[in-house]
């Protein structure tokens, strides 16, 4: 069997060819010799990745310390076992591999579609999103999915979300506690659910909107939960009611959110239906997708579709916008030269490489979507067979002293002038399943700082990092970011163009 090999330079596309001239070490075009230089040319055969070190912890634990501190713990099998290593977080155990070099990083990104899926390694969010979207989606299905979805979050469509979300992100910031020490986590996260609205729903919401929303963020709140991780679509019946009996675990609470968010997400479904009127927000395009035989989805179907994105599109941009206070209001001189930069309104050149640094120091998915083998494939030297999984850790390449000097240092100068590689650089992923909503998170955090920065000083009583902790898949400061917004007194910034 050929094995598709990715080095570098090449593309998904030429996997095929690359394979079946690589797969077989010997060269039938020739007389059947074989010289020393030939020999010596031919790169040495690959390794099983059962060769590879395995983490030497029980599973619980390796699961437990995840949960407890994810960063510490990689960092920590980094460092014993080198940048390739097997992992066991998985009731039951199944072979994990962590990759954390670039150039492994890059060829899994640009594995062909029927080598590497990715469906399966959303199995942690299932209770959120279902079965049925993108998410979930494989080869063909996933790339028509993501090609109908696509204009929804770009072009003409994302300057209106644009326009919508920096109109927001004034009128919110407004709202919030002042001169008081707060946790700031919960109001961006809210401020993100209102954002996610706009690319949904358009700029017409729904008449359930106001429950719906307080719904949504009520079932977010079942991350801070052990038991968030838990894959219930797999578990007996019995034993969910079991544990919706204990009630430390909050699923019965979330399982009750749910039940009720379905059915305000079916009532704005149908509102739309019934209306008619289909503009370029993410419902109308889903309404307007069929099946191949003409169908169109099922209200379950789009409700996956819409559940997705408010999963996916608000623990992330409210994770990172959390990291950016953090880092902000303890670090001073970053704070004064952004703040200056705000102030005088003509550029954005620190802010946007303050947002780069702060994706780089602390990625809202530290390890991004796990792929599941499907075919064999050797991927730096190793070859990984059906059934595994490869992990891409960005938080540990972001943190390769050879990619980045000092990398636990705030540095946003490093970013200045400079846009990031898309292989060293991946909080939004890689490959055909980057986030398709990056641009608009990137611009959600841009305008949330702007506008805090421009309006109040970021004061801290307690100067002491706060250490990361799980929230879903994603990682956020464990007393949410808390310090006290003081009113500014100062003349009114220049407009920027």
């Amino acid at each position: 069997m050929n094995v598709p090999k990715m080095t570098q330079g090449e593309t998904a596309d030429d996997v095929s060819g690359a394979a079946s001239a690589n797969g077989c070490p010997v060269d039938h075009g020739a007389d059947g010799s074989t010289s020393p230089e030939s020999a010596a040319a031919r790169p040495p055969p690959a390794i099983p990745a059962t060769a590879l070190p395995v983490a030497q912890m029980p599973t619980v634990m390796q699961m437990w310390k995840f949960w407890k501190s994810p960063t510490t713990l990689m960092t920590q099998f980094r460092e014993r076992y080198g940048s390739r290593f097997q992992i066991s977080i998985r009731i039951p155990p199944r072979p994990v591999y962590v990759l954390t070099e670039p150039e492994d990083l890059k060829a899994m990104f640009l594995a062909p579609p029927d080598v590497l899926h990715t469906g399966k390694g959303s199995v942690t969010i299932e209770k959120w999103t279902g079965q049925s979207g993108l998410a979930w989606l494989d080869e063909d299905d996933h790339k028509r999915r993501r090609r109908l979805l696509m204009p929804t979050m770009h072009g003409k469509v994302l300057k209106r979300i644009e326009a919508s979300v920096a109109d927001l992100a004034a009128r919110d910031v407004a709202t919030w506690p002042r001169s008081k020490i707060t946790a700031l986590h919960p109001y961006l996260q809210r401020y993100a659910f209102k954002a996610m609205r706009e690319v949904v729903f358009g700029p017409v919401g729904p008449s359930c909107w106001d429950e719906l929303a307080d719904v949504l963020i009520g079932m977010s709140q079942f991350s801070d939960h052990l038991g968030s991780v838990m894959q219930i679509h797999k578990m007996p019946p019995a034993m969910v009611r079991l544990l919706r009996a204990i009630r430390s675990t909050g699923l019965d609470n979330f399982l009750k959110l749910r039940q009720r968010a379905d059915a305000l997400i079916i009532e704005a479904i149908e509102e739309r239906r019934k209306s008619g009127e289909l503009g370029d927000d993410m419902l109308s395009v889903l309404i307007g997708i069929t099946h191949e035989d003409g169908s169109p989805l099922a209200n379950a179907e789009v409700r996956d579709e819409m559940m997705t994105i408010f999963i996916a599109g608000t623990s992330t941009t409210a994770a990172a916008l959390a990291w950016a206070f953090e880092y902000l209001s303890r670090e001073s001189a970053a704070c004064d030269r952004l703040v200056a930069e705000i102030d005088e309104g003509t550029d954005d050149a620190f802010l946007t490489a303050t947002v780069y640094e702060v994706l780089r120091l602390r990625p809202p998915l530290p390890q991004i979507i796990p792929r599941e083998v499907m075919k064999p494939i050797e991927i730096g030297g190793v070859r990984y067979e059906p059934g595994m999984f490869l992990w891409g850790s960005a938080y540990l390449m972001h943190h390769d002293p050879v990619l980045y000097p000092d990398p636990g240092a705030f540095r946003p100068e490093r970013f200045l002038g400079i846009t990031p590689d898309s292989y060293t650089w991946i909080p939004f992923g890689g490959g055909r399943i980057r986030c398709l909503g990056s641009q608009i998170a990137t611009f959600e955090i841009k305008a949330v700082i702007r506008e805090v920065l421009s309006t109040y000083q970021l004061c801290r009583v307690d100067r002491k990092p706060e250490e990361p902790r799980s929230h879903i898949v994603t990682i956020i400061p464990s007393k949410g970011t808390r310090l006290e917004l003081q009113p500014r007194s100062r003349e009114p910034k220049m407009a920027m163009d």
